[in-house]
């Protein structure tokens, strides 16, 4: 796959529309995922979205292939998450909120036994205490819990140290227990 990417990375710097179109498909999914769980709105998801292939396309002469173009993606991402989240904390906040797990794509992941096992009430706890988080554990928890990408990569993705980002992932993991914990207990009996 690797070389196939480097193949469609050089079809798309020598002015390929297919290779171009062909890299987003690949990747859409999960930068928009990844955006959704960090803004918790679909309009701010789909900004993302978009301002992410923007800039993969208008750096593509430069891109220099030191990280996978999925790196590159959640790298990207990630930021401009989290601009966006600064943004909006300088202007009035909007509260618009979704149920995450109903409203992100994932047609080729099996669906995970626990994900059915949990309520309704539960998912939507889960969504509103993920978007509780500081944004720095907030993108930690995701990249490594929801999106399920090693520890070393979301480290790379988030240009902090592996303590650092174990750090991270530790608050959020505990943080996201405590809130959630009642409800847990509630839906055990």
């Amino acid at each position: 796959m690797i070389y196939d990417e480097n193949n469609l990375i050089k079809q798309a710097r020598a002015g390929s529309q297919r290779a171009l179109s062909q890299i987003v498909k690949r990747h859409q999914n999960g930068v928009y995922s990844l955006a959704l769980r960090m803004l918790g709105n679909r309009e701010d998801a789909e900004d993302v979205l978009q301002e992410t292939f923007l800039a993969f396309h208008k750096s593509l002469p430069r891109f220099k292939g030191l990280s996978t173009l999925s790196t590159y993606f959640y790298r990207l991402a990630t930021n401009f998450s989290l601009m966006k989240l600064r943004q909006k904390r300088t202007r009035r906040p909007e509260h618009h909120t979704v149920d995450l797990e109903e409203a992100v794509e994932e047609p080729d992941k099996k669906p995970d036994p626990m994900q059915s096992t949990l309520s309704l009430e539960l998912k939507q706890r889960l969504d509103q205490a993920l978007l509780q988080l500081p944004e720095k554990e907030r993108a930690v928890f995701i990249l490594r819990d929801v999106e399920d990408l090693p520890g070393e990569e979301v480290a790379r993705v988030l240009n902090i140290s592996l303590p650092a980002m174990k750090s991270r992932l530790h608050r959020a993991r505990n943080v996201l227990k405590e809130k959630l914990s009642p409800y847990i207990r509630g839906s055990e009996t």
